[in-house]
């Protein structure tokens, strides 16, 4: 008993520990990864505003192109002094309304730029991949992110080419820019960008390089090519070989193929978040676990100290009824001899006798419950048959109950039908009977007449006792076998009992390789006992 208490109290306190932490940790987790979101976002948000700040550094430039675009009338060497002049324009062009390049022209003398210029874009005007003025079906180009998209006519077909838009490609190992604009006769002017001014520009309008820039101690924001390179980054934090960044975006048009990553510590990255959840989740779960270990412990000693206490009252009432069962052996043993040898005229003191001699064996039967209900929770309960007649046993304990249910106006009846010798415990068998005929003489008040039956085949008897009661309500026949159990009606308003009778009887009879059941009667109670009693054979 101990020990499967011991057990149910770890149970009690490991389980909740083991769940609470379990949820514990999936809050946690729940936690982190909300703080983790959050976090991107904020990068996030930080990212942008850099891309904002790269976006007015091309917006400044574009703005400066468009102010001053250069004529169709003006002269190449007009155009050539324009662009020597600018340090954002390193080369004009113009396209014709049908998008034919007409300066710089392949035909006419060219400096070395210019040559070059028509090095580089030779693929762009063989595709005409920059919109000529006037093309009604001209395809808008992906790089035309700044320009409204015109309209759409019939079967797809645009009625306008962009006005203006930027044009990026690579060549020689870099990126390259162009930006164009139609103007209203339609001729197209754009111009190429000088790349390494453009990127000065922005490196520029970026934070300084200075690793000890209290405004970023514990991150790096880097700026990378289209194949992946950093052309820049700041920051005070290193990170590892192959770390992944914290978030990543790409710029704005028309460096859409370059892109910011930024990189934090754990340290900022929520480290001490995680291990101030994980420190308050463990510091909760030990504070509680010791609590409840605690209380545990206090039950676990209130309850061992109940059941000594328990143990020492059954003991105590093992030896009392152990004490009490020998001298009322006595008391019955010489009041039954002393009825028998009363005169039949005096009847005053054979009725006093006859209520000592009762009394006497009613307080057997519950000594014997006791001590039987006693051995039973100690798994000491045993049987010793021994031969003998069923019936002329079944005679013996009803004649003592004759008396008794004759003074409640019931008549015991008993039809034998076991006859032969047999293996049987008689003290289990008086037992047995007893309790139900006393059961007979407590609860069936209204009743006039109690019938014992027995019956035998082979090395199995059966036996009933029936009485024309009230009967036993269906609600309580299926417990009126537990211990303790007795039914709260008008049949045990005023009787005494234990309640542990019925519960001694059926263990015995099945401890006697048998049972003891209650029959569904419509009448009175029906109660069918049968047991395994091996005939004796004649010689053995």
């Amino acid at each position: 008993m101990k020990h499967r208490l011991s057990v149910i109290l770890v149970v009690i306190v490991v389980l909740p520990l083991v769940i609470l932490g379990w949820l514990g940790v999936r809050l946690a987790r729940s936690e982190r990864e909300m703080v983790g979101h959050r976090f991107h976002d904020l990068l996030l948000s930080r990212l942008d505003d850099i891309d904002a700040d790269i976006a007015e550094v091309v917006a400044e430039r574009e703005r400066e192109v468009l102010s001053r675009p250069p004529v169709p009338t003006t002269t190449p060497d007009q155009l050539r002094e324009i662009a020597r002049r600018s340090g954002v324009v390193r080369q004009y062009f113009v396209l014709d309304p049908d998008g034919t390049l007409i300066y710089p022209s392949e035909a006419g003398p060219a400096g070395d730029g210019e040559r070059s210029f028509l090095e580089r874009t030779a693929e762009i005007w063989r595709k005409g991949e920059i919109p000529g003025a006037g093309k009604d079906e001209t395809p808008v180009p992906p790089y035309a992110q700044r320009a409204k998209q015109p309209a759409k006519g019939k079967a797809g077909m645009q009625r306008a080419a962009p006005a203006q838009g930027w044009y990026v490609w690579y060549w020689g190992g870099g990126i390259n820019f162009i930006l164009w604009q139609r103007d209203a006769p339609g001729f197209v002017v754009g111009a190429e960008l000088n790349p390494v001014r453009l990127m000065a520009d922005i490196v520029g309008r970026l934070p300084d390089t200075n690793p000890f820039d209290p405004t970023l101690p514990d991150a790096r924001v880097a700026l990378l090519n289209a194949k992946g390179d950093v052309i820049y980054q700041w920051g005070g934090y290193e990170p590892g070989e192959g770390e992944p960044p914290q978030a990543k975006r790409a710029l704005s048009a028309p460096l859409h193929t370059w892109s910011l990553e930024y990189y934090a510590s754990s340290a900022l990255a929520g480290g001490p978040y995680g291990r101030s959840v994980l420190f308050n989740l463990l510091s909760g779960l030990v504070l509680l676990g010791a609590a409840m270990i605690g209380l545990a412990v206090y039950y676990y000693r209130e309850s061992a100290r109940e059941m000594r206490e328990a143990a020492q009252r059954v003991s105590f009432v093992n030896q009392v009824s152990h004490e009490l069962k020998t001298p009322l052996t006595s008391i019955r043993m010489y009041a039954e001899m002393l009825d028998t040898e009363l005169d039949d005229a005096e009847d005053k003191p054979r009725r006093y006798l006859s209520v000592i001699v009762a009394e006497s064996q009613r307080l057997s039967r519950l000594i014997g419950n006791v001590l039987t209900f006693s051995r039973k929770q100690r798994s000491a309960l045993k049987l010793h048959p021994a031969v003998g007649n069923l019936d002329e046993a079944l005679s013996a304990i009803i004649d003592h109950f004759k008396r008794p249910l004759r003074a409640k106006g019931i008549e015991a009846a008993f039809l034998a039908g076991a006859g032969l010798d047999a293996h049987f415990d008689r003290d289990v068998l008086d037992q047995i009977v007893g309790n139900l005929l006393n059961n007979v003489e407590k609860y069936a008040v209204s009743a006039d007449r109690a019938t014992v039956t027995s019956h035998q085949e082979g090395d199995t008897v059966r036996i009933t006792v029936a009485d024309n009661g009230p009967g036993i309500p269906a609600i309580a026949r299926d417990r009126v076998f537990e211990p303790f159990y007795r039914v709260s009606d008008r049949l045990t308003d005023g009787v005494a009992g234990t309640g542990i009778g019925l519960a001694i009887a059926r263990d015995l009879a099945r401890l006697h390789g048998g049972d003891l059941t209650l029959d569904a009667t419509a009448e009175g109670a029906c109660f069918r006992l049968v047991l395994r009693a091996p005939l004796h054979a004649p010689g053995r």
